[in-house]
Order: C-alpha cells, then structure tokens, then sequence
C-alpha cells in the first residue's frame, strides 16, 4: 500500500505546473533572499548554522525550514529565521499542510537550497511547490522535475552537497 501511495504522491507532484521562469540563474552577488530546506534529524545544526552564515556574510536574508520526521516539534528549537513541520503537518501523500510551510513555500525567494540527499517525498514537495526563483538541489531520477538547478554528485553529507551547490552559484 504504501508503494502504491508513494507512486500516485510523486504523480501528484510531477503534475504541479510550475510557474514559467524567464530570468537567467543569478549569480550569488544578485541575490537578495534565499530558503534552506533540510532534514532536522540528519543535518547536524553545525551544518545549518554554517549555511546560514555563509549567506548572512554576504548580506543575504536567510530563511530555514527543518523538516523533522517524528510526530511532533517537542524538544525541537531553532534560532531567529528558522521553522520547523513534523509528521503530523503532512497530508496523506506527506505534502506538507501546515501554514508556515505554505508562507515558505509562497515566498519569493532568489534561491531555494534544497539539501536533501536521498530523494525524501516531504522535502521535495517544499521544492515542488515553492515560488522560489530558482530551486537548487542534488539530482534524484525520481524528482527531476523539483529543481530548477540540480547537481549530479555523489556528496554524501548535506555540508559536502552545500559545498558543491556554491561552488555553481558564485
């Protein structure tokens, strides 16, 4: 059953009409606001923090969304800018239903980094859905479609991916 549900979710989501982009990937000195979005359990806090840095130093707004896979946010807390969604802000196909992740998603970011390394439904759906500019993320056969820019790599952490990911955006 959950094979079944899987494949109709990511039907679901191949099928969302992206808006129609006509801006050029900016460079990194062009951009004014970007979205992170991560796995809270397997994307050590150092990680982020060095993610958001990194864009503060370069004048950037920077906005975080943890996804944490358990039922609640109990014990979860964050810094200034960061959110967080849990099991039980996710629908039936696990899209996420909650309102801050609607207001993530409805921002107009430069950029949306996405960090997933495995092809997680919940996090490429935030990807799918979001209004950002331009969607970055590692390349997953089954979500080509979420990203505007994907990398084909073989990091296998989330810092090795965000390494990469800048390494093309500056």
């Amino acid at each position: 059953m959950a094979n079944l549900r899987e494949k109709i979710a990511l039907s679901l989501l191949r099928k969302h009409t992206q808006s129609t982009k006509s801006e050029q990937l900016k460079s990194l000195a062009h951009v004014r606001e970007v979205g992170v979005v991560y796995d809270v359990k397997k994307t050590p806090v150092q990680v982020i923090n060095r993610v958001v840095h990194h864009f503060e130093s370069e004048g950037k707004t920077v906005q975080a969304l943890g996804f944490v896979n358990e039922k609640t946010l109990e014990g979860i807390s964050g810094r200034k800018g960061e959110s967080f969604f849990c099991k039980k802000d996710l629908n039936f196909w696990k899209f996420p239903k909650k309102k801050s992740v609607q207001d993530f998603v409805g921002r107009d970011f430069d950029y949306l980094i996405n960090l997933d390394l495995n092809g997680d439904m919940t996090l490429q759906a935030v990807s799918t859905f979001s209004k950002a500019k331009t969607r970055i993320g590692k390349w997953t056969e089954p979500f080509s479609f979420a990203q505007d820019f994907m990398l084909k790599t073989t990091a296998e952490t989330e810092e090795d991916l965000f390494q990469e990911i800048i390494k093309y955006i500056k």
